[in-house]
């Protein structure tokens, strides 16, 4: 598939200084197209998915003190409705910045969950929790034929529960707790056997070695925010394509 994507490179994204020119990233989204935008936060997670259509969803919102890092990636990325905020942990690395979302963009909230009940955000796009439990969601995201499954559990009784479903579609796997725990097994990554694994930053913390050995194993495309940058993923109903920069 080929995408064209313009864009400059600056200097810092993450730490700019104020007098910086803030470099925008036209994504020339078209018809069906989506982005899937992984945000490189210094601390916790925030996803953004923008669609042609112009509608927003952020997944959400990083850890407290990142208020600046998302605002700079708002506008780096044309960001400027928002119009639902996805909620799947309420622990401070993905609440952080909830109340200055809610009192700059006004979103719906989606934050109380059902296993099993699908959300749809707009047309063509599923959210299905699959696991609810601690106040955290797992759940598989579905856009066309792209599924991303988005771990927010880690241990052996969500796997072997996981396992007895059909994963097999998966093409992105978010990995739980910023890899910080063994987890996934073996066994768990052959019966989801996706593509790519997305890892994001906890700050003051690294992934697992083992689980990152074992997903290089696995021949998959691994991910880190810390490493690389901002992470796209943009798709239409048919196919994806993975940009870093």
């Amino acid at each position: 598939m080929q995408w064209v994507l313009f864009f400059m490179l600056v200097n810092s994204l993450m730490h700019p200084s104020p007098e910086e020119h803030i470099q925008k990233i036209d994504m020339m989204l078209e018809g069906e197209e989506m982005a899937i935008i992984f945000l490189p936060l210094s601390d916790g997670e925030a996803t953004l998915f923008k669609h042609a259509s112009g509608k927003t969803v952020l997944l959400n919102t990083g850890a407290p003190h990142t208020e600046r890092e998302l605002k700079r990636w708002f506008e780096q990325f044309h960001i400027t409705e928002i119009d639902e905020l996805i909620l799947t942990s309420d622990d401070r690395e993905y609440t952080g910045n909830v109340d200055w979302i809610m009192k700059t963009y006004e979103p719906t909230v989606v934050d109380d969950w059902k296993e099993n009940k699908t959300y749809e955000p707009f047309p063509h796009f599923r959210m299905i929790p699959l696991h609810t439990a601690h106040g955290d969601v797992t759940m598989s995201l579905q856009y066309g034929r792209l599924r991303l499954l988005y771990m927010a559990h880690a241990d052996d009784d969500v796997e072997q529960k996981l396992m007895k479903l059909s994963l097999s579609d998966v093409n992105i796997l978010k990995i739980a707790h910023f890899g910080l725990v063994d987890y996934p097994r073996t066994s768990f990554l052959k019966h989801v056997d996706p593509q790519v694994a997305i890892i994001f930053k906890k700050h003051g913390s690294w992934p697992n070695e083992r689980l990152l050995e074992r997903l290089y194993a696995a021949w998959i495309d691994c991910y880190e925010t810390s490493r690389f940058g901002v992470i796209v993923v943009k798709c239409n109903l048919k196919e994806y394509d993975v940009m870093t920069f």
